[in-house]
């Protein structure tokens, strides 16, 4: 027979719900993380690098799986077939906010089917300009505007961030008129500015870019980031001579709107400590990106570019047909 300890213990039990036992057992089972980029670029090398630590972390295997396409919407698409349960999440960049702002065949809505799980990574662009341009920000920033619609710029990518990057730049600056020249692809459109058939452009650092630097073939006037990146800390951030501006690349991971609290909590946190070790900074260091983890700094990256380049696209009229 049992006693009143017993009865009343085994009551308690049973009046918790099922799903409380299984946000204890969490994780259970392996965890798959859903790369929307290309095998070997920069998201897939810092997944690489985070799955080992995050699975003794977690006591559970962290297996990476591709699924490229269409910007990123291909594997962010993928997300939404899977239960919100937190064993497939997805990592993507800035991307994520403005596929579907740009492409209603997308089909998703990046704050409401989508939680943030963790920010990853955050990377400057860099404004290049060829050598005929002043030598410093302030210089060309001046130049440009007292040249109304005499310049060339360039961008990689219709509906990048590089591209909209540069629209907010001038819009910030005062600069007026340019003429845009729109690559498929940073390597053209670098080669392009090489050749002096654009004169600027705002766009991810490569170690092609570097050599140019280095050979005088090009000029590093600036980083877009709020302030100075850990990884050019002599190059100004164009924010000090155009106050406010800044449009940085962020990395992170996202799981399913519904997936529990609990494990949104647990994998965050585990996620963050992760990338704050020290060798992963080295690590990341490597693809040109700064190691950067926590939710809460995921979740207001995600609503202030959702409102700021919504507001870039419609003042601008951008299509990616344009």
């Amino acid at each position: 027979m049992l006693n009143r300890r017993q009865a009343l213990s085994i009551a308690a039990s049973a009046a918790l719900p099922l799903h409380a036992f299984a946000q204890e057992a969490w994780p259970s089972k392996p965890i798959r993380m859903i790369n929307t980029g290309a095998a070997g670029g920069t998201n897939d090398v810092m997944c690489r690098a985070i799955a080992e630590p995050l699975s003794k972390m977690l006591g559970q295997p962290v297996i990476i799986e591709s699924k490229p396409g269409a910007g990123g919407v291909v594997g962010t698409q993928y997300l939404l077939q899977q239960p919100a349960d937190g064993y497939t999440i997805v990592t993507n960049h800035s991307g994520f906010v403005i596929a579907p702002l740009l492409n209603p065949s997308a089909n998703y809505d990046p704050l409401k089917d989508y939680v943030p799980v963790s920010l990853k990574a955050l990377a400057p662009l860099v404004l290049l300009a060829h050598p005929s341009m002043p030598a410093t920000l302030q210089e060309f920033v001046a130049y440009a505007r007292a040249n109304p619609g005499k310049l060339e710029w360039g961008t990689s990518a219709l509906g990048g961030v590089g591209h909209l990057g540069c629209e907010l730049f001038h819009d910030m600056a005062g600069i007026k008129g340019m003429v845009k020249v729109a690559f498929n692809g940073t390597a053209p459109s670098t080669q392009a500015l090489v050749g002096g058939q654009i004169k600027y452009l705002l766009s991810a650092f490569t170690s092609a870019t570097a050599g140019l630097i280095a050979d005088g073939r090009l000029r590093f006037l600036g980083v877009s980031t709020p302030t100075r990146s850990a990884l050019f800390p002599t190059i100004p951030a164009i924010a000090e001579v155009v106050p406010g501006f800044q449009a940085e690349v962020w990395y992170g991971f996202m799981a399913r709107s519904g997936t529990p609290e609990p494990v949104l909590q647990k994998l965050g946190d585990a996620i963050a400590q992760v990338v704050s070790q020290p060798d992963m900074a080295e690590k990341f260091k490597g693809v040109g990106v700064v190691a950067k983890g926590g939710r809460a700094e995921l979740t207001e990256i995600l609503r202030r570019e959702h409102a700021l380049w919504s507001r870039v696209i419609k003042e601008k009229n951008i299509k990616l047909d344009a």
